[in-house]
């Protein structure tokens, strides 16, 4: 942390320490600034960036769907269905502003996460072993009683029933096997399901006595969606400032003094709440100078 001396020769955006009072507090240069060289005009600003990871799952029905109940004694879905929901999220803040005044969507989405196989089954189902047809029931039939037949196999795998001369590496590969053909075997009754997450970010820059913000809108069947969207609903952004900036232990030039003084914007601490219909989905308490003020400290070093 720097004290009161060091940041008055700063010119970055840079956390301050009351020295009197121990508060801390995020504080910047107003003004012309001079760092490395270069000279800026600095009137600082933070925009707000949030992540939202959104978790997509896609279920593929079986071709022996209808037949679970009857040979597996379990449910599965008839239909194919696609679901999206609000995994996690994040808020975060930083004094670098996006392009855009309007809030900024990063549509260049990273796939961060994958459960599941394909989303799709292949023409030729794997318990095919024949050329000729098979009604669609007696090979749901055929395919249950080898799901039945691998688990008795792993079963005497495991309790040294057979295989006396299967140990170590060959038999965890071989039960690895028998473990991937059951499930090839299961996805045929249960079908497949396939889960990917996405990182969505939206980055925003608040107004001065605006607390609310749509960011965008979310469906269960489309994901995110753009704020205009009115079918889907609103992801909310509430900043709700403390009204408080902290200046106890601050040498603040009056209106007659006529010491050097230099200017600085301090940051309210804000609650910044993303929520939806259903309640909060995110919460963070973040530094943010449009909701502060600019004082001006008297740098004691200098006449």
């Amino acid at each position: 942390m720097k004290t009161i001396k060091a940041i008055l020769a700063t010119a970055a955006c840079v956390t301050l320490v009351a020295t009197a009072s121990a508060q801390n507090f995020t504080a910047a240069k107003v003004g012309i600034v001079e760092e490395n060289g270069v000279t800026t005009l600095s009137y600082p600003q933070t925009t707000v960036t949030v992540d939202l990871v959104v978790e997509k799952q896609t279920t593929v029905a079986g071709p022996y769907a209808r037949f679970a109940q009857k040979y597996l004694g379990t449910r599965a879905p008839l239909t194919d269905k696609v679901t999206y929901s609000i995994a996690e999220a994040a808020i975060s803040a930083t004094d670098v502003a996006p392009t855009a005044v309007e809030p900024t969507f990063a549509e260049g989405s990273q796939v961060v996460s994958l459960r599941g196989t394909e989303e799709a089954f292949a023409k030729v189902l794997p318990d095919r072993t024949s050329s000729i047809a098979t009604p669609l029931e007696t090979a749901a039939q055929n395919a249950a009683h080898t799901i039945f037949k691998v688990r008795k196999v792993r079963i005497e795998l495991v309790s040294g029933d057979v295989g006396e001369n299967v140990y170590g590496a060959g038999l965890k590969a071989a039960l690895d096997e028998i473990n991937r053909l059951e499930q090839e075997y299961l996805e045929l009754f249960l079908g497949k399901q396939v889960v990917t997450r996405t990182v969505k970010s939206i980055a925003i820059v608040p107004e001065a006595g605006k607390t609310k913000y749509i960011l965008c809108r979310f469906s269960e069947q489309t994901g995110v969606e753009a704020a205009s969207n009115l079918s889907a609903q609103p992801i909310v952004l509430e900043l709700i400032p403390s009204g408080k900036i902290p200046t106890d232990g601050l040498t603040l030039k009056s209106e007659r003094d006529t010491r050097f003084a230099v200017p600085f914007r301090i940051a309210d601490n804000v609650v910044c709440r993303l929520s939806d219909s259903r309640g909060s989905i995110a919460e963070a308490e973040l530094p943010i100078f449009q909701f502060g003020k600019v004082v001006e400290i008297v740098n004691t070093q200098k006449k």
